[in-house]
């Protein structure tokens, strides 16, 4: 793989996470190691959903912020979560998807893989965030 692997962490067994960063440019790089990472660590979630989602969330990142970008995914017995973090501030523009070849169908095809989709204010720039929660898992909530 191009360099940008910044570090694969394992917390105490309960979450794993892997980083990657703008060095990677290839994005045939960045889904093979996501797809390593989640084939060894939560083969129950939807593969092919959660590597489209990141295509189209690192490509928007690529064409769109122009700058520097980070991937974040972690995975836990129960969820795994993506961010996508780059430094435009902007939130992203939702625009019908064109059939010219255009674009306009990522956040929607992104939108409609994940089981959530949600973008967060940073400092200096935003976070897209994708999360996919075990079917099997019941949320804890409180009384």
């Amino acid at each position: 793989m191009s360099s940008g692997r910044i570090a694969t962490a394992t917390g105490d067994g309960e979450r794993e996470v892997l980083l990657l960063d703008s060095k990677c440019k290839d994005i045939g790089d960045v889904r093979r190691a996501v797809e390593d990472h989640l084939v060894r660590t939560s083969s129950w979630v939807d593969l092919a959903g959660v590597l489209l989602v990141v295509s189209e969330l690192v490509t928007n990142a690529q064409r769109h912020a122009r700058g520097r970008w980070s991937l974040r995914v972690q995975a836990e017995r129960h969820r795994v979560r993506v961010d996508v973090t780059d430094n435009d501030p902007s939130p992203p523009r939702w625009r019908p998807g064109r059939l010219d070849g255009s674009g306009g169908w990522g956040l929607r095809i992104a939108e409609q893989c994940a089981d959530s989709l949600e973008v967060v204010a940073a400092s200096g720039g935003k976070t897209m965030r994708a999360q996919w929660l075990h079917p099997g898992h019941v949320p804890v909530t409180a009384s």
